[in-house]
């Protein structure tokens, strides 16, 4: 006998929604991560990737800039935000797959966004629920 079981259809999102998966760019210390961030127009901004490939071509691309201890590492939105909110707290900014060519013509904003707006769009996302965000949570982040 087939047991029917009443399905709920499938969502379909309104936009874009935050990646699972983060790559960003890391040195290992001794006790430590250090997350590379770019500096430029008096800002500071972090760049996350949305795949290990960009990352890797970054590093590639910018290997006469970036000393050769740098290295691609995966990381998990809930834990980008948790570096957004510990060690990397002073960014204003992410950039979302930059190339290094930006950086030296100053275009990386092109590419970024705000801190709170980057926080608010993974927070506020259907995937808040896997990383934890109760509504007290999503209150931190001022809407734009």
């Amino acid at each position: 006998m087939i047991k029917s079981e009443r399905m709920r259809p499938a969502l379909r999102p309104r936009g874009r929604h935050p990646r699972w998966t983060w790559w960003l760019l890391v040195k290992s210390g001794r006790c430590r991560m250090e997350v590379l961030t770019l500096n430029g127009a008096g800002e500071c901004t972090l760049p996350a990737f949305s795949g290990k490939g960009e990352a890797e071509m970054f590093l590639l691309l910018g290997k006469e800039t970036f000393e050769q201890r740098w290295h691609v590492r995966e990381t998990s939105a809930g834990e980008l935000v948790s570096i957004l909110y510990g060690p990397c707290a002073g960014v204003g900014r992410v950039a979302l797959d930059p190339s290094p060519e930006m950086i030296g013509i100053n275009a990386v904003s092109l590419v970024s966004v705000t801190r709170e707006r980057f926080l608010s769009w993974i927070l506020d996302s259907p995937c808040s629920i896997a990383l934890g965000a109760h509504h007290h949570t999503r209150r931190l982040v001022r809407p734009l």
